[in-house]
């Protein structure tokens, strides 16, 4: 004999309680010759008529239906039961990138993920680039999002979600912010502050200038957050590189200028790549999600 499913058994207490086919159909918005091929087939698997039936009449439980009817109730209620405990069970999204990305690109993407499935724990994990790869490639997490420059993405597939201008900035009353225009070479003479030049982050923005042909600064200090760095060019010790997404408040403020340097702009790219053995449904939508957000910050990649 065939198991009876747990829709038959639905359909079957609808039209116990609703007194009649044509009401369960209604109730259930299905067909009426749906229901009573389903009530045709749960007879056919017990064995024995359920209903008494007669015309103009409604249904009338047999001795078996009324049964039938005590089991169904209680199954139903049980799968009811164990279908809210599984709505309750928080699965984890795991992933890992770079202190800036997860605090300054990701933070409002992942707000949104929370609303949108509530039932989904975010553990995140923050380090150097060397840290985010190593993390990923070892299994440790489902995505991982990298800031690096374009032509040095792993060697693992990636897509790319974002690009991010970088800027050179100062204080107001630094010399250079009232030039209209910077050479690379005034660049090269005046104090710089490098981010931390043992960090990913630090040897990609040396490379990118020297490509660009600006000549080796003079550092004065590095700092491996962005956030350092920001405070070291309002504290006036010298100009520095970095992402202009961090400093955005501040230069619309006006307490940070953007010096307007002879030079092609350089950029750095958000990559994401996913674990293919990683099955949740979440991580498709949060890589979209990421992706649409980053879309709306355009004007960067000018």
């Amino acid at each position: 004999m065939l198991p009876i499913t747990l829709r038959r058994l639905q359909v079957f207490v609808a039209v116990v309680e609703a007194r009649s086919f044509g009401a369960a159909a209604a109730s259930l918005g299905i067909s009426q010759p749906s229901v009573s091929v389903h009530m045709r087939t749960l007879e056919t698997q017990v064995g024995t008529a359920l209903f008494e039936r007669q015309a103009g009449m409604a249904p009338k439980l047999t001795q078996a239906g009324q049964t039938l009817y005590g089991y169904a109730q209680d199954t139903l209620a049980r799968a009811n039961a164990v279908s809210v405990e599984l709505g309750k069970v928080r699965r984890q999204l795991r992933f890992a990138s770079q202190r800036f990305v997860t605090n300054a690109l990701l933070a409002h993407t992942f707000a949104q993920l929370t609303t949108a499935f509530p039932q989904v724990e975010v553990i995140a994990r923050t380090g150097t680039f060397e840290e985010v790869q190593s993390l990923f490639q070892g299994g440790a997490v489902d995505l991982a999002f990298m800031l690096s420059a374009a032509h040095e993405l792993p060697d693992w597939h990636t897509s790319t979600l974002g690009r991010y201008r970088l800027a050179f900035i100062a204080a107001p009353s630094h010399p250079l912010a009232r030039q209209p225009s910077v050479s690379r070479q005034a660049l090269s003479t005046q104090p710089f502050i490098a981010a931390y030049r043992g960090s990913y982050f630090g040897r990609t923005i040396d490379a990118l200038m020297a490509r660009a042909g600006v000549p080796p600064p003079q550092v004065v200090a590095q700092a491996q957050e962005a956030s350092t760095v920001r405070d070291m060019v309002l504290g006036g010790m010298g100009i520095a590189c970095t992402l202009r997404r961090s400093v955005q408040a501040e230069l619309v403020a006006g307490a940070i200028v953007e010096l307007d340097v002879d030079m092609d702009p350089m950029h750095l790219v958000l990559s994401c790549a996913r674990n293919p053995k990683a099955e949740m449904p979440e991580i498709d939508s949060l890589i979209e999600m990421v992706r649409q957000s980053q879309s709306l910050a355009v004007g960067e990649a000018l």
